[in-house]
């Protein structure tokens, strides 16, 4: 006798969501469909995703949170964006879980909605800006939820062109507050949008790289796509 699907389904929440979100590779993409074809178990969980996902979209912009993942050069690249634009990009989540876990601290009063079509132009310009074919990030950005000192530092660094870099103390300065180079990086450290507003052009005051969240490669990585190899001599 064969086995009844349902009894024998391991298949969690996250798994499901990333089959649901093409998250898979082809050959796991294709056991999965298999599977869901066969359980009843999944195929009402995936129909009931499906409906909350149709009727989230439905709602006014200003009415929830969209969020959508996609591959990058830094792995899996989750984006989220408000009513107001952009405002959150991470390459440094353990899964979809822990994601939709800041979200729903970030706007506990917004209901949360995977929606690719409304991130579709994040990831486009993020794939372009890889590829060397974008310069400057066309997509509105939300920093309306954070604090006036750190909504000054991400502001002023958004104006920094593609390939300059310029010193803590400096971006300080440029926001009149000279002596609050220390606060300027913390601030950048805390950047919800890095790469969009582009917190990795700011270096320290003796040419060094300076630090960066999660760790000082990847902002060598986004500075060689700039063109700016010279500032690699410490390390290379």
């Amino acid at each position: 006798m064969t086995p009844d699907p349902e009894l024998r389904c391991r298949v969690d929440d996250t798994t499901l969501s990333d089959f649901l979100d093409g998250a898979m590779d082809d050959a796991a993409a294709l056991s999965m469909a298999h599977h869901i074809a066969d359980c009843p178990r999944c195929r009402q969980r995936a129909a009931a995703e499906r409906a909350a996902e149709a009727v989230l979209r439905g709602l006014d912009a200003e009415d929830v949170v969209r969020w959508h993942r996609f591959k990058s050069p830094f792995g899996t690249m989750y984006a989220a964006r408000t009513a107001r634009g952009l405002s959150r990009i991470s390459w440094q989540q353990p899964g979809v879980g822990a994601f939709e876990d800041y979200l729903s601290r970030r706007y506990p009063a917004l209901p949360l909605v995977r929606d690719a079509d409304a991130l579709e132009p994040v990831q486009e310009e993020i794939e372009r800006y890889f590829d060397g074919d974008l310069e400057r990030f066309s997509v509105a950005v939300d920093l309306s939820d954070l604090r006036p000192f750190q909504k000054d530092v991400l502001e002023e660094a958004e104006r920094i062109p593609f390939g300059a870099v310029i010193p803590y103390a400096e971006l300080a300065r440029r926001i009149a507050r000279p002596r609050a180079a220390r606060a300027v990086g913390n601030a950048l450290g805390a950047n919800p949008v890095a790469i969009v507003v582009p917190c990795h052009r700011i270096v320290a005051s003796d040419g060094t790289l300076g630090g960066y969240t999660g760790g000082v490669e990847y902002k060598r990585r986004l500075l060689r796509v700039e063109g700016r190899r010279d500032l690699f001599s410490e390390v290379e």
